[in-house]
């Protein structure tokens, strides 16, 4: 089983915080705490922030499952066959999200590779060479395009794997 490392490097489209997209649901069974079944309670929003520990929901008709962390903010995505594909990952969490000790709380400046803003969720995106995103990792800081605000605070990264969904 894996265990919760808040000082885990996140490697792009594979890990975060001591755990590895394709892991399966019964691994993190033992870290929860508090149980809702999304057939009876339909809206996760307000059960995340309102989360003291570690909570399962299973979203309506077993679509899904995710898993709150409440400290540090830890989501962990799991699609319907029970199967880890995205890990998003904020305050408390003090691994490096990416190279050059970038961390959250570090500024979106600070990151030395191109990035591509997707105004639709105002999040960043690694970019190539091209201007195309690099699929498997992205930030949130503040939703402007980093000419605009290079001081924004990154608050949240997510690393997935559409693959698995």
């Amino acid at each position: 089983m894996a265990h919760l490392d808040i000082h885990a490097k996140a490697e792009i489209g594979k890990s975060l915080a001591g755990f590895t997209l394709g892991e399966k649901l019964e691994s993190f069974l033992p870290y929860v705490d508090q149980s809702v079944d999304g057939n009876k309670v339909p809206w996760t929003v307000y059960l995340a922030l309102e989360n003291t520990g570690v909570l399962l929901y299973e979203i309506q008709n077993k679509n899904g499952y995710r898993i709150y962390f409440s400290d540090p903010k830890l989501e962990f995505v799991f699609n319907k066959q029970r199967t880890l594909c995205i890990i998003i990952a904020g305050t408390g969490y003090q691994g490096e999200i990416f190279e050059g000790g970038i961390k959250i709380g570090s500024r979106i400046g600070d990151i030395k590779h191109p990035l591509v803003l997707d105004d639709t969720e105002d999040v960043h995106y690694l970019a190539d060479g091209a201007g195309q995103f690099i699929e498997g990792i992205y930030f949130v800081a503040g939703g402007l395009e980093l000419e605009e605000d290079p001081d924004s605070i990154i608050e949240e990264v997510r690393i997935y794997n559409y693959n698995l969904i």
